[in-house]
């Protein structure tokens, strides 16, 4: 079996702001509550910066400790951020809103297809992790089999399930969609399509969690902790990395801050996976080789002039 790990840099080739990126660009959102929301956290986080000259992740993880309503609306923004490149705002009714943010759409991004492309030329056994809260993952594998253009669908680890929701904002005659696919898909810090009620997990079939400010994520804070809510996340993970005899990891830069993401290697890697890394920075590589110095790694391109070198390791 072939484990994929997907960072941050995957989907920064599709458009999605990384971690430091957050605060550059005002996510273009619908309402005036949203609108307001956007205002205030932007105009809080320059205000902090001013002062501080700290990274976007101090900022939110310095708001995580004051425990207030402005942490809780800074997470709604960072949810916000990352789906609204996934969407667009179009006028419903006369109404602006935040539409075509289902996750049974193709990624429209021809690295990412041509990734995928590839893998499943050589092989279905695959599972993908992925430490990102967006959807690309999820369209990039498609929520059933396509036999087309092959895709073998995915699952969040437990098989078929219908995913809430039938439309958005609310249209009772659509179909629910169903994934169904054979690639367990597996989000170690939640998604913008999750959000959390009594303590279990609800899987959306678009991201209306994050449009309404309860998306299950783990915010981009210097230190993460998983959640009880994603343990079986981490669990699954787990087995899969230990499972695994090729580790194939895609823009993630593994920060020197991420203990849980190094632990979570160190300790599924004894039986010496073949690691390989693709990014542009040769200084990742670096780091993976003081993590894990006994294993096989090797560097390659990042995406997209490392797909040809991904067809032939396969």
């Amino acid at each position: 079996m072939i484990t994929i790990f997907l960072g941050a840099g995957f989907s920064r080739i599709a458009g999605i702001p990384l971690a430091s990126q957050l605060f550059e660009e005002r996510p273009n959102v619908d309402k005036i509550t949203r609108k307001k929301l956007v205002a205030q956290v932007v105009s809080s986080w320059e205000n902090w910066y001013n002062q501080t000259k700290g990274t976007s992740e101090q900022f939110l993880a310095y708001l995580e400790k004051q425990g207030s309503t402005e942490w809780r609306q800074a997470v709604w923004y960072v949810a916000l951020a990352i789906t609204i490149p996934l969407a667009s705002v179009e006028y419903v009714g006369a109404i602006p809103t935040i539409i075509r943010h289902n996750i049974n759409r193709t990624t429209n991004d021809a690295t990412h297809e041509n990734f995928w492309t590839t893998i499943f030329k050589k092989t279905e056994d695959v599972t993908v992790i992925t430490t990102n809260y967006d959807i690309l993952a999820e369209r990039g594998l498609r929520h059933e089999p396509r036999p087309r253009i092959h895709r073998p669908g995915f699952n969040y680890g437990c098989g078929e399930e219908n995913l809430i929701g039938g439309g958005y904002p609310s249209y009772t005659h659509i179909r629910p969609i169903r994934i169904s696919g054979k690639v367990p898909l597996i989000k170690l810090h939640g998604s913008i399509s999750w959000a959390v009620k009594n303590g279990k997990l609800i899987h959306y079939h678009d991201c209306r969690p994050a449009i309404r400010g309860d998306a299950a994520i783990l915010a981009p804070i210097t230190e993460k902790e998983p959640p009880s809510f994603l343990q079986t996340q981490w669990d699954q993970a787990s087995k899969a990395l230990s499972a695994s005899n090729k580790w194939i990891i895609v823009g993630y830069s593994l920060p020197f801050y991420d203990l849980a993401i190094q632990k979570l290697f160190l300790d599924n890697s004894n039986h010496k996976p073949e690691i390989h890394l693709f990014d542009p920075n040769n200084n990742v590589a670096k780091s993976f080789a003081k993590l894990l110095p006994d294993l096989l790694i090797k560097e390659h391109e990042g995406l997209p002039n490392g797909i040809s070198e991904l067809d032939s390791m396969l």
